[in-house]
């Protein structure tokens, strides 16, 4: 059964000691559930620097004898430090508590007590400390019991679920687990949550400089959260989250979250090990397999089998390398990203690794009409996974046979050096989209090819070293533009007439006519050959 017992010994509690049934709230009556945890006596001006969060400050008004109206001074000071309530006794000192003052603790919700003119306050130091460690006692009896019983089911090796079940149970409240491959663990009260299911929203909260209470939206409602570090990763720290959704958080809800973030984490480190043991074996399948050293078909199905991977069906397969565009992330990063893609993948049946420092897909494939539509899925996985990052899919041809993906994967690795050749900056490379570099790849490196090259490459190379112009590339971007003088210009930032003398210029060097298409056509190999192996 459910404990949900108030935790705290509070402002309205302190009408329970005897010396207090004829003290009288004169003001901040809305704050009268503040917790209190001890007691100060005020008769010193400067008490302010002394004061602590959470003291029932009392005062016989020595200190205001001279100025009462500085007791409405001191009110915003004592609420910010965190002061539970003001105890006053009056007509020995001050004979009333100002209106100006009053009117402020109301403001701010902050309890003055006017207190009995007979009140022995060394009586009432006694009296509230009694009553909050007997009350602290009981919190602390509760949260070792808490503590005890989960401890137990993770001993008895029952696992996060149950976990979760029993301390949502006992919170009232639902809770959520987020690892560090931003995974998410419900308890049975989030599952049924508006948007709880959302890795992004609770990964937001690792960004907050400050653990603890913070706020976030759910669906139209916005709810206080508690939240605590089960790890001390620097990077990607794992978070179990209270959500204040059926009852607000107690002292104790939040100590039992901090406390048992600490059994969550030995259970994680626990599962991590496991993971990371199995992760080991099923990426050296993959390698194995995506590089063709599983011999026969029979290995091959058993050791697909104690993966947990089906070669029943008979789907064709494809695999892909990743080109990252611009600056490639570390290990480790695509590491984290390829655990996420396991759990979180959009593309049906995807198996990632890393092999040869790469990011390798392999992947059933699934055509709609032209459209690959699990190219499209890895593609959108990536975007999620590397929002900031440009990349580019390359895409080995596709094996009807299991046994023979290391086929697609040659495929895949072959479009990926063209493409970083040539710089093909396509959201995903085939060799249908390489068109005459896949010919131009497969020729031999011999003199000939070279003289071939040169013959075209060299005049114009040794020409714009001598006039320091640009002939070659001028060239070379008037062909990725189809011959288009106007958007070549536009991307040299040159007149279109110097485009149009260059080109000129280029065909009076190599005695060739820009209007024959024999001539056209060695002119634009030589430079497709020339980006293949450059002179």
């Amino acid at each position: 059964m459910a404990d949900h017992k108030k935790a705290g010994f509070t402002c309205n509690d302190v009408f329970l000691i005897p010396d207090f049934k004829e003290a009288v709230v004169l003001a901040g009556a809305n704050g009268m559930q503040r917790i209190i945890n001890r007691v100060n006596v005020m008769e010193v001006p400067d008490v302010i620097d002394w004061v602590r969060p959470g003291e029932f400050l009392i005062t016989s008004g020595f200190p205001f004898r001279d100025q009462p109206d500085a007791i409405a001074d001191i009110i915003p000071q004592l609420v910010e430090k965190g002061v539970s309530a003001l105890g006053i006794k009056t007509k020995r000192f001050i004979d009333q508590i100002p209106a100006r003052a009053l009117e402020l603790a109301d403001q701010l919700d902050f309890p003055i007590f006017e207190l009995p003119a007979a009140i022995v306050f060394s009586d009432v130091v006694r009296d509230i400390m009694e009553r909050v460690l007997v009350q602290e006692a009981r919190e602390l009896s509760l949260l070792q019991s808490r503590f005890q019983k989960l401890s137990q089911q993770l001993l008895h090796g029952k696992g996060l679920e149950e976990f979760l079940q029993t301390l949502d149970s006992i919170l009232n409240n639902p809770i959520i687990l987020l690892d560090d491959s931003n995974q998410l663990f419900l308890s049975p009260q989030a599952e049924i949550l508006e948007e709880a299911d959302n890795p992004m929203l609770w990964a937001a909260l690792r960004e907050e400089s400050n653990l603890g209470v913070s706020f976030i939206t759910l669906g139209e409602r916005r709810i206080r959260v508690y939240v605590s570090a089960v790890n001390d990763k620097q990077y990607d720290k794992c978070l179990l989250v209270l959500l204040e959704w059926n009852q607000e958080h107690s002292v104790v809800d939040r100590l039992t979250i901090d406390r048992v973030g600490v059994l969550v984490g030995l259970e994680m480190i626990n599962a991590n090990a496991r993971r990371e043991v199995e992760l080991k074996y099923v990426d050296q399948f993959l390698q194995d397999w995506i590089t063709g050293r599983i011999v026969t078909i029979e290995d091959l199905r058993l050791r697909a089998e104690a993966c947990g991977h089906s070669l029943e069906d008979d789907r064709p397969r494809c695999v892909a390398l990743v080109r990252f565009l611009n600056s490639k992330p570390n290990i480790k990063t695509m590491q984290q990203a390829i655990k996420r893609l396991r759990t979180k993948s959009i593309c049906e049946d995807l198996q990632a690794t890393i092999l040869e420092g790469e990011m390798i897909f392999l992947f059933p494939e699934a055509m709609n009409g032209i459209r690959n539509v699990a190219v499209e899925a890895i593609l959108a996985d990536m975007k999620t996974l590397f929002p900031t990052e440009s990349f580019s899919l390359c895409v080995g041809n596709r094996t009807l046979v299991a046994e023979k993906v290391h086929e697609s994967y040659n495929d895949a690795k072959k479009i990926h050096h063209i493409s970083s050749i040539c710089d093909y900056r396509e959201t995903y490379v085939d060799y249908m989209k390489l068109g005459v570099f896949q010919l131009l790849y497969h020729l031999p490196d011999t003199e000939e090819v070279q003289d071939y090259r040169d013959r075209f490459i060299l005049p114009l190379l040794a020409y714009d070293a001598k006039h320091n112009s640009q002939l070659f590339e001028t060239l070379k971007v008037y062909f990725k533009h189809n011959r288009n003088v106007k958007k070549t210009s536009a991307e040299l930032f040159t007149h279109y007439n110097t485009v149009s003398y260059r080109v000129e210029r280029v065909c009076e060097l190599l005695g060739i006519k820009m209007d024959n298409g024999d001539d056209l056509l060695q002119l634009h190999l030589a430079v497709k050959l020339n980006e293949m192996r450059p002179v």
